[in-house]
Order: structure tokens, then sequence, then C-alpha cells
């Protein structure tokens, strides 16, 4: 009878959040959400916007200018992994906080090293605390948010990835080819990890994990804070909130849940479509200035066209907002990897500066629809029980496909040439989303319980 009780009390819980008109958080909670995506996404460009001053530097070879980058990715997915397994089981709060930390202690360490070696290793450091801040932030945002309101707050803390992603090539046109070593301070700016750090005072744990974990009092807590904020911005009385079937207790190894029914068939197809996606991603976000000069553009040139294309970024991510409402998360990402797909057969076919900017154009407006879409999708189809686990197998060691994705794209360029690696990477990008057209759960703006269940 009291786990009956218990069960119930949870299901009560998630219904009073999912009721909800507007999410329930502070100003604190949405910037700590917006630095980690934004900083997440900044690295990753500025990685690729770096290579080009960091191979003349340190006279490396094709294998070594890949090997910072793969380091980069492996420690991503050790990180999401770590502490997305953390996340289910200290809870999301904490593992964050430390998530922040290793992040501004891999900056730093990333713009003090001295060889291709030890900007590996550091690099490393820094994947992990951006692939443990992403599995924890796209869960507790889901889990904060309302059912009808969920896509909507994870897509904009995407559209400040996308700023992130614009902003890399710009502070790299300014920094790069100031100095020799003007490569490091592009990275240095995560640094500001730390002041992120002031706003996890501000950040109320998960109170659907807490539930879920017991904490009944404490998660009630909150989710009376919630509602009063929502009642001071609206001004208005709530919905009476929707029963919701109470969802199946777990016990275990968060992990383990995912390899039983109905979640093995959903984790191997948005795990496949992870590793595809982020294989075309790096192997863009890494490599277009470098392919775009082996068709004949001029370092200057290839940057700055790749940072005029990065407009693009915060656009795209915007773009989702129109229709999440109204389609299904499926269907966004299939027609979006559709067009990505478009975008990268122009910048294979491209001859002149004019026709670069618009593949490269094309190519960014898709990728946040892309990533941010699927960081909602990949969180709302897992119990909460093993949620964030669910996020650092699919996200996380998703990026295998970046780790790969520079040496596919250097045996594409040895083989093809520039031309036939764009090529390559456009038919993935069609296989990636025919996958989840064909394989994916249609969802909308169901509540978690019901999705997970």
């Amino acid at each position: 009878m009291t786990s009956q009780l218990n069960t119930q009390s949870v299901a009560s819980l998630n219904a009073r959040i999912d009721r909800l008109p507007k999410v329930g958080i502070g100003a604190g909670v949405l910037a700590l959400m917006a630095f980690a995506y934004f900083f997440a996404f900044y690295d990753i460009t500025a990685a690729g916007v770096a290579l080009p001053s960091i191979i003349k530097q340190y006279h490396l070879t094709g294998s070594e200018s890949a090997l910072p980058l793969t380091t980069n990715l492996v420690g991503y997915i050790i990180g999401a992994y770590l502490f997305g397994s953390l996340a289910d089981a200290i809870g999301r709060k904490r593992s964050l906080e430390w998530a922040l930390l290793v992040l501004a202690l891999g900056a730093v360490l990333t713009a003090c090293s001295w060889n291709y070696q030890s900007l590996a290793l550091f690099r490393f450091i820094t994947g992990i605390g951006i692939g443990a801040q992403i599995a924890v932030c796209a869960t507790m945002m889901s889990e904060l948010a309302p059912a009808n309101q969920r896509a909507k707050y994870v897509q904009i803390n995407v559209i400040w990835a996308g700023v992130g992603d614009a902003a890399a090539p710009f502070v790299g046109v300014a920094l790069v080819n100031s100095s020799v070593g003007g490569w490091r301070w592009v990275f240095a700016v995560g640094a500001i990890a730390l002041v992120a750090l002031l706003f996890t005072r501000t950040l109320p744990e998960s109170p659907r994990w807490l539930a879920l974990h017991g904490r009944l009092e404490e998660a009630q807590g909150i989710v009376d804070k919630m509602e009063q904020k929502v009642l001071n911005l609206t001004g208005t009385a709530l919905p009476d909130a929707i029963d919701v079937p109470a969802e199946a207790e777990g016990s275990g190894f968060p992990t383990l849940a995912l390899f039983k029914r109905p979640y093995l068939s959903r984790l191997l197809v948005v795990f496949l479509y992870w590793i595809l996606l982020y294989l075309v991603v790096y192997g863009f976000l890494g490599y277009e200035p470098v392919l775009l000069g082996k068709m004949g553009l001029s370092s200057p040139q290839s940057i700055l066209y790749t940072a005029l294309g990065d407009i693009a970024f915060p656009i795209g991510a915007a773009l989702p907002l129109l229709v999440i409402k109204s389609v299904a998360r499926k269907y966004i990402l299939f027609v979006s990897a559709l067009m990505m797909g478009v975008a990268m057969a122009v910048l294979a076919i491209s001859h002149s500066g004019f026709v670069v900017f618009i593949g490269a154009f094309l190519t960014s407006l898709m990728i946040l629809p892309l990533s941010g879409i699927a960081y909602t999708y990949t969180s709302e189809i897992f119990p909460t029980r093993a949620r964030a686990s669910a996020m650092s197998v699919a996200d996380g060691v998703g990026h295998l496909g970046g780790v790969i994705a520079p040496y596919i794209i250097l045996a594409g360029m040895s083989t093809w040439g520039a031309r036939g690696a764009f090529w390559l990477l456009c038919i993935l990008m069609v296989v990636c989303g025919l996958l989840i057209f064909i394989g994916g759960v249609r969802t909308k703006n169901e509540g978690l319980t019901e999705l997970s269940g």
C-alpha cells in the first residue's frame, strides 16, 4: 500500500508540472542552461577555426591534426556517460556543478598547452566537461518544463548554442591571426564556466527526480515555488491538473533499464541517429576551412566564408519554434536532414565564393534544428529513472560518429578530393533522416510519463 501511495504521489506531482502554462523557473536557471549550450557549440566550432593555425604552429601531419579533435570527442563520450549516470544516481544539480568545474579546468589548460600532445590531453578534459553538461542540462530542462513547453524551452537553449556557433568564427578571425598563439585565446573563453557556477545556487533539483527517489516533500516544495512563480507571472488561476498514469518503478543500475522493452529499440534508433549526425556535423565543422582550402580558397577566405555562413546558426535554431507545437519531432528531424543533405551537395558543386556562402549558410541553418529537436526527442522517450543515462548513451556515446569523422573526411578527401568528401557527407545525412523517419517514435506535446511508458 505504501509503494502504491508513493507511486500515485509521484504521478500527481508530474501532472502538476505538466499543466503549467509557463515554465516555473527563474532567470538565473535559464541563464545557466543558456551558457551550457553556448559554450558547448562555441567550442565545437572554435576547434575547426583554430585548427589551421595549430597545424602551422606545430607542423602537424593529417593524422596528428586529428588527434586533439578525437580526444575531445572521446572526453565528451566519457563525460556524458559518467555524469549522466551520476545524474540518475545522485541528482541533476550536483552533477552539473561538477561538470562546470571540469569544463573550466580544461579550457584553462588548453590555452596553456605547449605541444600537440598536451593540447590533445587538455582537449580530452574539456570534452569531459562539455559532454557532461549537455547530457545533464538537456535532461533537466525536459523535466522542469511542462509538457506543452518542453520542446520550446530546450530549443531556446539551442538558440544560444547557435549564438555560440556563430560567435566562434568571428572570434577566430579577430584572434587567430593576431599572433602566433592567437588560437589559445579562442579556447580560453571557456574559463567563464567558473562564472556560471555562481548561477547554480539558483538551480533547483529536478522535482521529478526527487519524487522518484522518495524525497516527495522536497519535490513538492519545489513544485509549490514553480506554481507560485507562474501565478505571479500570469496573474490567473492555474488550470486543473490532468490525471496521468504512474511511472513504472525500477531498481538497479539505470543503464540496464534501457536494454529492456520498449526502450531497447528506441535506444538503438536514436543512438544510430546521433552517430550519423555527429559524423556529418563534426566532419563539416572541423574540416570546412580545410576542405574549402583544398578547393582553392585561401585560409583567410575560407575562415571568412565559414564565419559568414555560421550566421545561420541562431536563425536555424529558432526555426523549429514555428512548428514544434503542431508537427511531430520525427518529421521535423527528417525534413531538416534532407535539407542539410541538399546544402552539402551545394558545397560539393560550388565554384564561386557566393555559392560556397549559400552552401555553408544552408548547412549551418539545419545543424541546430537537427540537434536541438533531437535533444528534446531523446530525453522524452525514456523514463525518469534512466533519462540522463539515455541521453548520455544516445547523444554522448553517439559522439563516436564525431571521433571517426576526421578519419572519414581525410580518407574521403584522399580518395575523391574535397568535393567528394562533401558528397559523402550529403549521402550520410540523407541516411540519417531516413533512419529517424522510419524507426522513430512519433511524439509531440505528450507528458513525459505517457511517452516513457
